[in-house]
């Protein structure tokens, strides 16, 4: 394998990894902001002090706040690896491998969800 092809090879698993943790990343801010209203909820409910129900709705804005952040990420790193898998889609040695099938893998799964 040139070391061109093994450099290719290092780019996607790369690329692939960083749209991986970014997708992850993003469901997780979600389900944090989804919990974290329960938890006001369940603060106000229970009539607990001001200060702990202030102390949770920040915590919620900041989750709030890194889902577009990590969004926007995610968008440009699939933009990236899109890009990437298609430049090397007619190079055989680089199609066939297995960083490739993942990274063409990946981005299934992300635009499925």
């Amino acid at each position: 394998m040139s070391d061109s092809s093994a450099q290719s090879l290092k780019q996607l698993k790369i690329k692939t990894g960083v749209v991986k943790r970014l997708h992850k990343e993003e469901s997780i801010y979600a389900q944090e902001v989804v919990d974290q209203k329960r938890v006001i909820e369940k603060l106000k409910e229970d009539g607990a002090d001001g200060a702990d129900i202030r102390a949770a709705e920040r915590v919620l804005r900041d989750s709030e706040m890194m889902i577009p952040r990590t969004k926007s990420q995610l968008e440009e790193a699939v933009q990236a690896l899109d890009d990437l898998v298609n430049a090397l889609q007619s190079e055989e040695a680089i199609s066939s491998s297995a960083e490739y099938k993942a990274a063409v893998e990946q981005l299934k799964q992300v635009r499925a969800a």
